[in-house]
């Protein structure tokens, strides 16, 4: 009786991590990303209109940005996936990594170099943004110049970049996108940093292969944080930029 219970647990537990495993790859197609891409649309137009200081308008604009990049990869994965849509693979990969690649490195710590009202750690935050400059001109540099190709499988999208040096970026890059918002001095920026880093952990350990796609995919649904860190620091950034 207690073996029969033993393995009727068994098969549940079996059952359950396939149904898990099961929806977590349904979250990664062409209608997901179109689904957040087009869900990101309204919030990052409501962060625009909440935005009072000039410092914060990029960092609204973010969410925007990442609908784009969720619908360049939405039309990358139907022309993977359909013959019908092969016309659209080269802008579409194009369009996907000229922002994961060139834009986000200058994007996080400029965003954050903006907005910072301490002005030491501005100052801080400012040689981070250089490093994130240089970073942003190779990888836009590499980008027109050696290959990048990208494949469906196991229903997730796997970027394959010809482009050297990739173990120094790999790195830096990191710091500039993922480190940087740690410094910030402004209400929840943590909660937003952490949120990021716990996902591309998770990602890393995970999905390791598809780190791009996956990752950008949960730091577009993560980037909602940024309503609630523009509504915590309204009165704060005023005050700054009127003096």
């Amino acid at each position: 009786m207690i073996l029969i219970q033993r393995n009727d647990a068994d098969d549940y537990l079996k059952n359950y991590q396939a149904g898990l495993i099961k929806t977590l790859l349904m979250c990664f197609s062409a209608g997901a990303s179109f689904a957040v891409g087009a869900g990101l649309l309204g919030p990052g137009l409501y962060a625009i209109k909440r935005t009072e200081s000039p410092g914060m308008l990029a960092f609204a604009c973010t969410p925007i940005v990442f609908s784009f990049h969720q619908i360049a990869e939405g039309f990358l994965w139907l022309s993977l996936k359909y013959p019908d849509f092969a016309s659209f693979y080269k802008p579409a990969l194009y369009g996907y990594s000229f922002i994961s690649q060139p834009i986000w490195p200058i994007w996080v710590p400029l965003i954050m170099w903006l907005m910072e009202t301490d002005k030491r750690r501005k100052k801080i935050l400012f040689y981070f943004l250089l490093l994130g400059g240089a970073s942003s001109l190779y990888m836009f540099y590499c980008l027109i110049t050696h290959d990048i190709s990208a494949v469906a499988e196991h229903h997730h999208i796997r970027y394959y970049r010809d482009f050297p040096y990739l173990n120094i970026m790999r790195p830096l890059n990191f710091v500039t996108i993922a480190v940087t918002p740690f410094l910030s001095t402004l209400r929840h920026t943590k909660l937003l940093a952490g949120a990021m880093m716990a996902s591309l952990i998770l990602t890393y350990i995970f999905f390791t292969d598809y780190l791009i796609s996956v990752w950008c995919f949960f730091a577009a649904i993560l980037s909602l944080l940024i309503i609630l860190v523009i509504n915590s620091n309204k009165k704060s950034v005023n005050k700054s930029s009127l003096t």
